[in-house]
């Protein structure tokens, strides 16, 4: 298993945010997001990460059926296609996120973001949120067990069916215990020192290495080449 420091995976998110926001050729998304399935098994996560390259290989055949596709329902054709893009093009960000918020414990975050001489005040907004998303995907496993036991199905054609129930029995109670879990983490930071101007102390050291080096200079580079290209493109239509 590969440790990579914090920062390198922060870098890879923010050139992730870049090639799904500026990416025009499809080969070239989908190679990335292959890298970062390769990324997200060599943290770890293997198990995951070979879930997210399946999807990934479904929603690539999905794509190409499509575009094969010269006859037939062309309002499901379209609609398939326009989704199946959607998800390819999120797909560099959320692989990105789950490598991040999976591989990564909030005091070694913070322990480089201290390291980097970051403020405060930014500091704490960011620890707080990578700890909420795990916390709320427990909640949601909650809040679908008891939804359970009461005999409502989270099903796709169940939702379409009773929308209204939907949002009356699972999202309400969701954003609810959202609320609650947010006013807890900030006091839970809070209570730990986190707004202090002092230099807090921490048991675990970061230390960039040689293919954390790597890394970032690869995905920075990779990042800024699709900025680029997306600026030119952009400037181009």
């Amino acid at each position: 298993m590969v440790r990579f420091d914090p920062r390198t995976k922060f870098v890879v998110f923010l050139a992730s945010l870049a090639v799904s926001a500026n990416s025009f050729n499809a080969t070239a998304l989908e190679l990335y997001s292959f890298v970062l399935c390769a990324m997200l098994f060599f943290c770890g996560k293997k198990w995951n990460a070979v879930k997210m390259a399946l999807m990934l290989g479904l929603a690539v055949y999905a794509r190409t059926c499509m575009e094969m596709q010269a006859t037939g329902a062309k309002i499901v054709v379209t609609i398939i296609s326009f989704l199946v893009t959607i998800f390819l093009y999120f797909f560099p960000m959320l692989v990105s996120l789950l490598i991040i918020t999976q591989t990564t414990r909030v005091n070694q975050f913070l322990s480089a973001f201290q390291a980097m001489h970051i403020p405060t005040k930014i500091v704490i907004p960011i620890a707080v949120m990578f700890r909420f998303i795990p916390t709320v995907s427990e909640e949601w496993n909650g809040v679908r067990k008891a939804m359970a036991f009461r005999g409502m199905s989270l099903e796709p054609s169940a939702i379409i069916r009773h929308p209204v129930k939907t949002v009356e029995y699972i999202l309400i109670p969701l954003l609810f215990s959202c609320i609650s879990i947010m006013e807890e983490l900030a006091a839970a930071a809070l209570a730990r020192g986190m707004d202090s101007n002092k230099t807090r102390t921490s048991y675990e050291t970061v230390r960039l290495k040689a293919y954390d080096y790597i890394t970032i200079a690869l995905f920075a580079v990779t990042g800024i080449w699709f900025f680029a290209a997306g600026l030119v493109t952009g400037g181009a239509a």
